[in-house]
């Protein structure tokens, strides 16, 4: 698996450090750069920023956003913000599950979807390898299950989250905080 190179940028000291640590925690995750005082290497393969790191700093990376306020805020033109993560509800796994899924070109961004149909803990493990990039035959061997039997609980993620496909069926367990 490849290194995913990483830039942290955020004004609070102590919610950096945290956000550097749960992605350090994964051996697939390298930071570049955490702070807004370094020229950025022009090689890097996401930005973890601020509301006003997005709002003053053009990227040529995707983009996720911690914000306090998950609604709309003001981003520099030309910016791919790939998710709007809310800090206090932030947990390590949905940051580096969130930051794979920018790699891999996938949006998660708020949306209206009903969060009252929670996921069992069989759907949550499935969700969570399909994040990983795992397809139905590695989810397969991994769980023990038959290929038929992640393709039923695959269709019941995608029915219980609002999703259309797979990958707007992670999207949208990444934002909710499931994964």
């Amino acid at each position: 698996m490849r290194t995913i190179r990483v830039v942290v940028i955020e004004e609070h000291e102590i919610f950096r450090l945290g956000l550097v640590a749960a992605l350090r925690a994964d051996p697939r995750m390298q930071i570049v750069v955490e702070t807004d005082r370094e020229p950025l290497p022009s090689d890097v393969d996401v930005a973890v920023v601020s509301p006003r790191a997005a709002a003053e700093r053009r990227f040529a990376c995707p983009v996720v956003v911690s914000s306090t306020d998950t609604g709309a805020f003001p981003t520099k033109e030309g910016n791919l913000v790939c998710a709007v993560l809310s800090r206090g509800r932030l947990t390590a796994d949905q940051l580096t599950a969130t930051v794979r899924a920018a790699v891999a070109g996938l949006r998660v961004l708020p949306s209206e979807q009903d969060p009252s149909r929670p996921l069992d803990a069989r759907s949550v493990q499935v969700l969570r390898l399909l994040a990983g990039g795992a397809d139905t035959t590695e989810i397969s061997r991994s769980l023990r299950y038959s290929p038929r039997t992640i393709k039923s609980c695959i269709s019941g993620i995608e029915r219980r989250l609002g999703a259309r496909n797979r990958a707007q069926a992670v999207a949208e367990g990444i934002r909710r905080g499931i994964i």
